[in-house]
């Protein structure tokens, strides 16, 4: 009998953890013990530090404490120790000092300037994992945040509040605005998608297959939301987002499979690599697992359309490599030395797998603007 009990125990303990990991951040304000620690006990330390950090925060910074959870690989975690996260955000891997350590073309020391890891997304600032300030950009490119406060709760809202809890009366938040596609019947709210803090610019409107984040179908809005520290890159002769994807180039989208093939048809034109939005704001009508392509025309390019949202292998964070006209001859993929892509690193991925651009694409596929503009 006591060794049932025991069982009985271990299992049920099980699955209270593997029910916390998926709905600590589902709605609201999660257990405040995730992320904070009261009395810096023995049983709830903050990350083995004995000083107090700013909100009695079990990191010394913010990101510290995200990371605290979100550190590692796989499901919810965005930053590896080898770049093998394959969620629609990107990996923080290749904003680290780890990637210049792993990646050496077998001259004794890295190509430092080859990773510039500067240049590969958001530089968030997390002492107790080695992430420090950008040192290229002071401010974010085209605007004016500093990069010296930049951190996730930059992007992010821990308690998942709507307009920074200003808004929505008395309204209690009980599902985030990740999940599920039905709003709440019972009078409460839904949060944030992702817990975007909406306080600047309102979060956009998507829908994730799960917390994982492999697969992503965006309603609207996202362009909006970036925009809010990137003022200035929707100005003068940069590329137009969020514009209607109609006609000619709706017809290109759905056509276009790769460099000399423009066969395909709406039903399964998406391409992951080159995801847009549905330019709807209602979330109940995305779909976690789509294939279609551009069916009513008021589809959209977004900045998620060439970017990933923490970071790629690839410079301005995009989701290709821009540096060849070939994606096959891309230099991480074959600099013989690398020990990235050899240990695991994975550059290319779309719907949370591994994407080689020669096999899906074929080895003359070129620059992915052709999905849209077709020049090839």
């Amino acid at each position: 009998m006591k060794t049932i009990r025991i069982t009985l125990a271990l299992v049920a303990g099980l699955l209270l953890m593997s029910g916390t990991a998926f709905a600590f951040h589902e709605g609201g304000v999660a257990h405040c013990d995730g992320c904070h620690s009261m009395h810096n006990s023995a049983d709830n330390p903050r990350s083995g530090l004995v000083t107090t950090s700013d909100s009695l925060m079990k990191g010394s910074d913010a990101s510290s404490t995200c990371l605290n959870c979100h550190n590692g690989s796989g499901r919810y975690h965005i930053s590896s120790a080898i770049g093998d996260n394959t969620n629609q955000g990107g990996d923080f891997f290749w904003v680290s000092d780890l990637a210049i350590q792993d990646f050496d073309f077998g001259h004794g020391t890295p190509n430092i300037q080859f990773l510039e890891p500067d240049n590969k997304g958001h530089n968030v600032l997390a002492a107790d994992f080695g992430m420090t300030v950008d040192a290229t950009n002071s401010v974010a490119p085209g605007g004016s945040y500093p990069s010296a406060n930049l951190g996730c709760t930059s992007c992010h809202d821990p308690h998942g509040q709507v307009n920074g809890g200003t808004s929505n009366g008395t309204a209690a938040i009980s599902e985030s605005g990740s999940y599920g596609a039905v709003a709440p019947t019972d009078g409460s709210i839904r949060g944030n998608y992702r817990l975007l803090d909406d306080s600047i610019a309102a979060a956009p409107v998507a829908r994730a297959n799960s917390y994982d984040g492999k697969f992503v179908d965006y309603g609207s809005g996202m362009s909006t939301w970036c925009l809010g520290c990137h003022t200035y890159m929707a100005e003068g002769n940069m590329h137009p987002v969020d514009e209607a994807l109609g006609g000619a180039i709706g017809n290109v989208y759905n056509s276009y499979v790769k460099t000399g093939d423009f066969t395909g048809t709406a039903a399964t034109a998406f391409d992951a690599l080159v995801p847009i939005e549905r330019g709807i704001g209602e979330g109940s009508l995305l779909d976690d697992q789509t294939t279609a392509g551009v069916v009513t025309g008021s589809e959209q390019v977004m900045c998620l359309t060439c970017h990933r949202a923490h970071a790629s292998a690839f410079d301005n964070a995009l989701r290709w490599d821009n540096k060849h006209e070939f994606l096959a001859d891309s230099a991480i993929l074959n600099e013989a030395t690398t020990t990235l892509v050899a240990n695991g690193a994975i550059p290319y991925y779309a719907g949370g797998v591994a994407v080689d651009p020669a096999t899906k694409y074929g080895p003359w596929q070129r620059q992915l603007c052709n999905k849209c503009h077709a020049q090839d």
